[in-house]
């Protein structure tokens, strides 16, 4: 009898062994390029930033320009990497890029007065401005495994390397530190 508990606990740690050697292994996809305007009229592509780090931030905003209280701590967790990153000035030039995707479905929500609320100095755009919802269905085998709001990492190549619901300042800046080191 206690030689097979060993044998079942020997076969289940090689098991497992092999399976993070796989998952290890496995291949990275590629993120889908979009098109966006934020809320001053920029059209922007993922494809623009090619060769640079980005993190994509996907939330919900409500009626009245209303989120969720873990949105909200996102977005400072956000402002104080950009802050770090970017030295206060809009997080568009330099190695690490901050695109926010939303879905806004109100015309009660000013995404341009929002965005100067909350102090948002990096690239912002509502997936929901052209009525396709094309971004999100790009997106949802990742974002239907996280909640609101939800990140995506990804390398230089532009493939996605990570994904995680909500994360603090010191957690993004290890994980940018992880990507940039397997690139």
């Amino acid at each position: 009898m206690r030689r097979i508990s060993i044998l079942a606990i020997f076969i289940c740690v090689i098991v497992l062994i092999f399976s993070q050697i796989l998952y290890i292994r496995a291949e990275p996809e590629m993120a889908t390029n979009f098109q966006l305007r934020d809320p001053w009229d920029y059209e922007f592509s993922l494809e623009q930033f090619k060769d640079k780090l980005v993190i994509l931030h996907f939330f919900r905003i409500y009626c009245g320009g209303k989120i969720t209280k873990e949105s909200f701590k996102q977005i400072e967790e956000l402002n104080k990497i950009c802050a770090k990153l970017c030295e206060g000035e809009k997080c568009t030039e330099g190695d690490v890029h901050i695109i926010s995707i939303t879905l806004a479905t109100c015309p009660t929500t000013d995404l341009k007065e929002w965005a100067e609320y909350f102090n948002i100095n990096w690239l912002l755009g509502n997936d929901y401005d052209d009525y396709k919802l094309d971004i999100i269905k790009d997106y949802s085998k990742y974002l239907s495994k996280l909640t609101d709001p939800s990140l995506i990492f990804l390398n230089k190549n532009h493939e996605v390397v990570f994904t995680s619901d909500y994360l603090d300042a010191s957690e993004i800046i290890e994980k940018l530190k992880e990507i940039s080191q397997i690139n």
